[in-house]
């Protein structure tokens, strides 16, 4: 048993020469260690996926991550991506059922930008694949010749829900987020509840309607040095709150 309580890290997958790499990038990582306080641990992204039932008899929460490939579009019901668009099957294939698990036996669950878009796929929501050609709609994309501190610095704000899990968690009505993502959600799962909105009506952050557990996802990362900003530290350490409280549930009984 574990001093800390763990939450499990579905690994993106990638390819390298022959062989197949399953990761999860350091921010992630770092930011559940330093500010939600607990262990991580790393699910592979396997052809056959690892039971539901066996991972969370160890762990009491699931970060969904963001990611560099996006979700295969038969998922929501779209037509196949143009040729040469990043995709990892793997992926899908093992985060989105174990997304349904962990909302269904009431497992904490935190999201972050194909997190938030996996959450809302899973739950019967579509998305937009290319956020920047609707109309209306900013460029969310990051620089990608910029430096990173600027890649992932202040964008844009968001408004926030009065009353909900997000407002409830910061104390804020509005404040400034990072954007570095080229999909968005175009019609929102039944289940969900939108928690903030950026000035161009993107959804920024939902939660999941009754949830037994904490259900957040959001759109933008605030993982990036997140012991850096007030808001990202508060939804860390109310997500490890929820995985230790959890934690105490499981191990009492």
């Amino acid at each position: 048993m574990t001093s800390k309580p763990v939450v499990a890290i579905v690994c993106d997958t990638s390819k390298s020469g022959p062989h197949i790499y399953h990761s999860v990038g350091d921010k992630y990582i770092q930011a559940l260690r330093r500010c939600a306080d607990v262990t991580p641990v790393l699910i592979p992204s396997l052809e056959v996926p690892v039971p539901a039932e066996e991972i969370f008899s160890f762990a009491d929460g699931l970060l969904a991550t963001g990611g560099y490939s996006n979700i295969q579009r038969h998922y929501y019901g779209d037509a196949p991506a143009p040729e040469g668009e990043n995709e990892d099957p793997h992926r899908d294939k093992n985060t989105l059922p174990l997304i349904r698990q962990a909302i269904a036996m009431g497992i904490p669950m935190l999201g972050i930008c194909r997190g938030l878009q996996e959450l809302n796929v899973t739950m019967g929501g579509t998305l937009y694949p290319r956020l920047h050609e609707i109309d209306g709609r900013f460029d969310h994309r990051e620089d990608k010749e910029a430096p990173v501190d600027v890649q992932y610095g202040p964008a844009h704000s968001v408004s926030v829900r009065e009353g909900g899990l997000l407002h409830t968690i910061t104390g804020a009505d509005e404040f400034m987020v990072n954007t570095v993502h080229g999909q968005g959600i175009r019609d929102l799962a039944p289940g969900l509840v939108v928690e903030a909105l950026a000035d161009d009506d993107t959804i920024e952050a939902v939660s999941v309607e009754k949830a037994r557990a904490f259900a957040l996802a959001v759109q933008w990362h605030p993982e990036w040095k997140a012991w850096e900003n007030e808001q990202s530290t508060r939804i860390f350490r109310a997500f490890g709150e929820a995985v230790r409280a959890h934690y105490q549930s499981r191990v009492s009984k």
